[in-house]
């Protein structure tokens, strides 16, 4: 009976003892509650975080994909304008080239001009020379012709001739 009697003694102290767990239990279950409460909080704050997160990830996603698309056009842009300056650098040298080969062409041509102009200006004095020689024989001749031995000479020849028609 002693065996009962100790566990009855025992009994209360056992009581009390999961009375104290029971309460200190029920306290941590309700410190676990609160903190699930709260980490489930964390949770949905961070999953709202995440969703702004992953909007802002498309929404940067695009506007990469935006900036890439122009970077590649921009790119094209550049290539076909190294192109058309390499090009524009050919067609230059080209230039320069005929430019060079033509600059030997006038200088001949330029010459051969300078010689003709020079030519021509000599054949003018010439001419020149030629019409005053001419105007000074015709003034001559006329005064010659208007002498009165060349009007009778003249008067002979015409006779003669008439003569000579009508002997025929």
């Amino acid at each position: 009976m002693m065996r009962k009697q100790s566990e009855i003694d025992k009994a209360p102290n056992d009581i009390e003892t999961n009375k104290n767990e029971e309460i200190s239990l029920k306290s941590e279950n309700q410190r676990l509650v609160n903190q699930i409460q709260m980490m489930n909080q964390q949770v949905n704050t961070l999953k709202q975080e995440n969703q702004t997160l992953m909007q802002q990830n498309e929404m940067l996603q695009g506007q990469l994909n935006g900036l890439k698309s122009e970077n590649q056009a921009e790119m094209k842009f550049y290539e076909k304008w190294k192109d058309v300056q390499a090009e524009l650098s050919e067609y230059k040298k080209r230039t320069f080239e005929l430019l060079e080969e033509q600059k030997k062409w006038l200088g001949s041509l330029e010459e051969e001009f300078t010689t003709i102009a020079s030519e021509r200006d000599g054949m003018k004095n010439l001419l020149f020379q030629k019409e005053e020689a001419l105007e000074i024989l015709l003034e001559k001749h006329q005064k010659m012709m208007n002498t009165k031995l060349m009007k009778w000479n003249g008067k002979y020849w015409n006779l003669r001739k008439k003569i000579q028609l009508k002997s025929k």
